[in-house]
């Protein structure tokens, strides 16, 4: 459209009854949904214009420097003398192809597997879809709340250490000092630091969820610490270092009774689930959580590498939000 016939329509506009001005914000609102792709490169090219701030050195004497092949504005620091573009810093940095993105986060939404994903006919390599899916989870990744509040549930689960996808074993370099495990073979014992991850999962009754990959359970004080405001009621299986952080940040700590897996325990599980009282403090939440994630990890994706654990724990936080779209990840990618 001519920049002419754009001012045209914004004095158009300007005069319209209130009738056409709600027809105009569906017909903005189909289009915004048909150039996705084009809406969130156009966002993040405002915004480079108006911070002027390198991506290489954060300086900020900052000119133009024409257009790459793509269209895309470049720009050059008069301070380091390098140039960059719109996407450099970001996980989609030298990505290509971006009139595809939008159907492959359509797929992503649909949890679909990479192999279904190629298969769809969007036109793109495995090994491409393999990795525009980590491109777009990287950013996730590091979508935590930095505080919680209100009563607050605190847990861990274990992953298998997995070198999935590793050729070391058949290279002669084994990337953990054990035989490789068969297909659909987990770990010999649970809970063991050179075989099982431990990931530490916090949520409030507000949304917030905190999670992060421990290298060993004594890691737990040191990942929750600052993370807890005051006043608040955290409730676990009553572990020293969650009753600790707890006594820190000064909010009261309760211990939720985890029975034993016996079938003494389980009649008495039974005898005191009838007089639970609803609204009664417990670790229901943390748990239908895990149960989630393991559902997405172990299911559908069929086990993960432990490297890019923490891609699809965020991947997983993403998804549990109110009104998740795949856009969501194209926007925090970019942003």
């Amino acid at each position: 459209m001519e920049r002419a016939q754009f001012e045209c329509i914004k004095t158009q506009v300007s005069v319209a009854s209130a009738g056409q001005i709600l027809e105009l914000e569906d017909l903005i609102r189909r289009a915004i949904a048909q150039q996705s792709t084009e809406m969130a490169l156009a966002r993040r090219t405002r915004k480079t214009l108006h911070a002027r701030c390198c991506a290489h050195c954060h300086g900020g004497n900052i000119v133009l420097h024409g257009k790459d092949r793509n269209g895309r504005q470049r720009f050059k620091c008069r301070g380091c003398r390098r140039t960059y573009n719109i996407l450099t810093g970001t996980p989609m940095a030298r990505a290509r192809m971006p009139e595809k993105w939008a159907k492959y986060l359509d797929c992503m939404t649909r949890h679909r597997s990479v192999r279904r994903i190629v298969a769809s006919g969007i036109g793109v390599h495995q090994v491409t879809a393999w990795r525009w899916r980590h491109r777009f989870l990287a950013a996730a990744a590091n979508d935590n709340a930095s505080l919680l509040s209100g009563v607050i549930e605190v847990g861990t689960t274990f992953f298998p250490r997995s070198f999935k996808g590793s050729r070391g074993w058949k290279q002669g370099r084994p990337p953990a000092n054990r035989a490789a495990r068969p297909r659909a073979c987990g770990a010999a014992r649970p809970a063991l630091p050179h075989q099982h991850v431990p990931v530490l999962t916090a949520l409030d009754n507000g949304g917030g969820v905190f999670e992060a990959i421990l290298a060993s359970l004594s890691g737990v004080e040191a990942a929750l610490y600052g993370r807890i405001a005051a006043g608040s009621v955290v409730c676990s299986d009553g572990a020293a270092a969650i009753v600790k952080v707890a006594d820190q940040a000064n909010a009261e700590s309760y211990t939720v009774f985890v029975p034993a897996t016996t079938p003494q325990a389980g009649t008495m599980n039974a005898v005191s689930a009838r007089a639970q009282k609803p609204g009664r403090l417990g670790l229901g939440r943390v748990n239908a959580h895990y149960h989630r994630l393991r559902h997405l990890i172990n299911e559908r994706c069929r086990g993960v590498a432990t490297i890019y654990l923490g891609n699809y724990l965020g991947w997983h936080r993403a998804m549990i939000r109110c009104g998740f779209e795949g856009k969501s990840l194209l926007d925090r990618a970019l942003a």
